[in-house]
């Protein structure tokens, strides 16, 4: 039987130093270029059309759109009017005029059928799991990366893109708070545009580094207002660094008793959780062992690409 012709254009994503969509793209083609019941044909015509860079394309053709965010439908504020616009404009594009939607979380699909009254029967969630450079790095790869990188003995992480979702002045307040109990801990940003008045910014940190610098660091901070995708934390717990996260979006199921989810509006809660996570060695080493469990565990029941398969061929998603 001849693969199942797909045609899928990423030239719009930076797949050089992907984040987000990108990853998430990389993520999915990856999958599909080992399974071989499917060939990738770039932009060509093909059978199928599948778009992973959050723009529905039109036409003939059968459509399978990825959906990555819909925070703009909870939390307003955490977008400009513009990016709230193009953002609507995208998403309800696709959940009314594609054939099937590809999103990366339970929690996103289940926003979709309430929010947009998208059926669940086309909706096919496939969750990205962390590459094979996030695990636990051995002491000599840390202390090389802290050398190079000249970073504190002590340090808390966000890694992630500065957009206003993210939601980085809620970390500015809350530092403010816990700094005084903390001593020579220090709040360093990794990830595009990501910076704040008075922090050190890493800028975008290649995958393999970024494992060495989240296995060194005493946390990871995620307060962003909505995340379709909990990507970050997992990274963070494939590495042995508990999350904290806000409890919004697909963040805070996969954390559960491997992080703490906060209210992404509440500085002060930031501030104990945080305080608590630096001075509490033995709740440190209780998260990081749950982290490393609940990850190994999703690793071993990882599944394969079959569903995206055959709702890409139009099969029912219950089909074999």
């Amino acid at each position: 039987m001849s693969p199942l012709q797909v045609a899928c254009d990423v030239s719009r994503l930076d797949l050089g130093r992907p984040s987000g969509a990108a990853a998430y793209a990389l993520f999915v083609l990856d999958m599909l270029a080992r399974d071989g019941s499917v060939e990738l044909c770039g932009s060509s015509p093909a059978g199928v059309v599948l778009s992973l860079d959050g723009r529905f394309r039109a036409g003939r053709r059968r459509s399978v759109a990825a959906v990555m965010d819909i925070g703009h439908l909870l939390e307003r504020g955490g977008y400009s009017p513009g990016d709230w616009l193009a953002q609507n404009w995208r998403v309800a594009g696709a959940a009314r005029r594609s054939d099937h939607l590809l999103v990366p979380s339970a929690a996103l699909a289940a926003g979709l059928h309430r929010y947009l009254h998208v059926d669940e029967a086309r909706v096919t969630v496939l969750a990205q799991l962390p590459g094979n450079d996030f695990r636990r790095p051995p002491r000599a790869e840390l202390e090389g990366l802290r050398r190079r990188l000249g970073l504190p003995a002590q340090y808390l992480l966000f890694s992630g893109t500065g957009s206003r979702r993210k939601n980085l002045g809620l970390l500015g307040r809350a530092w403010a708070i816990a700094r005084p109990r903390l001593g020579g801990t220090e709040l360093l940003l990794a990830g595009r545009g990501a910076t704040l008045a008075g922090f050190r910014s890493l800028g975008w940190v290649e995958p393999a580094a970024l494992a060495r610098l989240l296995g060194g660091a005493v946390a990871w901070l995620n307060p962003s207002l909505y995340e379709g995708s909990p990507i970050g934390a997992l990274e963070a717990m494939a590495c042995g660094t508990p999350p904290l996260v806000a409890a919004t979006g697909a963040q805070p199921r996969a954390v559960e008793g491997s992080g703490l989810a906060l209210d992404p509006h509440d500085p002060a809660q930031w501030a104990e959780a945080i305080s608590a996570v630096v001075q509490d060695a033995g709740l440190r080493s209780s998260l990081s062992r749950a982290g490393l469990k609940a990850v190994a565990g999703l690793r071993a029941r990882a599944p394969g690409p079959g569903a995206l398969v055959r709702a890409l061929g139009g099969e029912p998603a219950g089909g074999g």
